[in-house]
């Protein structure tokens, strides 16, 4: 029988740049009176991530583009915030009022992932600036620290298409394969699946996101134990849980 999955919520000071990410986690771990176990994954959300690097964006100091200030009218955005999402951006699609899609380093996310919630005031906060090694570096440290074989998973949130709500992304992990690909695999009536690879990591950032809050939780970490995802000690890359445009069910129809 296996052993059910577990979720331990960890919350944290206000984290400012410069500040210790691997004593962060420790120290509210050690309030929380939780040692990892091997195969534990800590989740951590992306936007403490970016802030200890420094990842962030003074709006003050940003000079709005024509097109920044033309795309602020369409959707009621500010435009010094918008040409902060165009600065960060691969493409802009096209918006709603408070938000543009785009394509930020293979997804397709609102604001290129840019964000005033949670920000300190006057600043957008981007995107962690490598999610990879990030993760890694997370990993090699935490695994030090307690001796034991983890998994380290960075969430962001995302919408869904025609879905009310913000659910959890994975923009990097360390030490567990991100998917499992089933392609082959005979379902409960004998038939072979064809197109079903089980998203993990994408999985449990929704998972954490649950727990961590999109609001005034301060709960940025989250110990997963007993997850569906087996921690291996490898590293593998955020393109391996992505797809490319023209083979998206949704963004192949955006592209055509």
């Amino acid at each position: 029988m296996k052993s059910r999955m577990e979720v331990y919520p960890l919350k944290s000071s206000i984290l400012k740049p410069g500040d210790s990410l691997q004593e962060s986690i420790a120290d509210a771990l050690s309030i929380s009176r939780i040692r990892p176990h091997n195969g534990d994954i800590i989740a951590v959300a992306s936007k403490v991530v970016a802030i200890v690097e420094g990842n962030m964006a003074r709006l003050s100091s940003v000079r709005p583009s024509k097109r920044a200030r033309r795309l602020a009218q369409r959707y009621k955005m500010d435009p010094e915030f918008v040409q902060v999402v165009l600065n960060e951006s691969d493409k802009v699609y096209s918006g709603v009022n408070g938000a543009l899609l785009t394509l930020k380093d293979g997804d397709a996310v609102a604001n290129a992932g840019a964000d005033q919630k949670n920000a300190p005031l006057g600043y957008a906060v981007l995107w962690p600036r490598d999610s990879d090694k990030a993760s890694r570096r997370l990993r090699a440290q935490m695994e030090r620290r307690y001796g034991k074989k983890l998994g380290i998973l960075i969430v962001d949130s995302r919408v869904t298409p025609l879905r009310l709500g913000t659910i959890g992304l994975a923009l990097g992990c360390a030490g567990f394969a991100p998917v499992r690909d089933l392609r082959g695999s005979v379902d409960l009536y004998h038939r072979r699946a064809r197109i079903t690879v089980h998203a993990l990591a994408d999985g449990l950032a929704g998972v954490a996101h649950l727990v961590m809050g999109e609001s005034k939780e301060q709960t940025p970490f989250v110990l997963v134990r007993n997850s569906p995802a087996m921690v291996d000690g490898r590293n593998r890359s955020r393109n391996s849980m992505q797809l490319p445009s023209r083979e998206c069910l949704y963004m192949s129809s955006i592209i055509d």
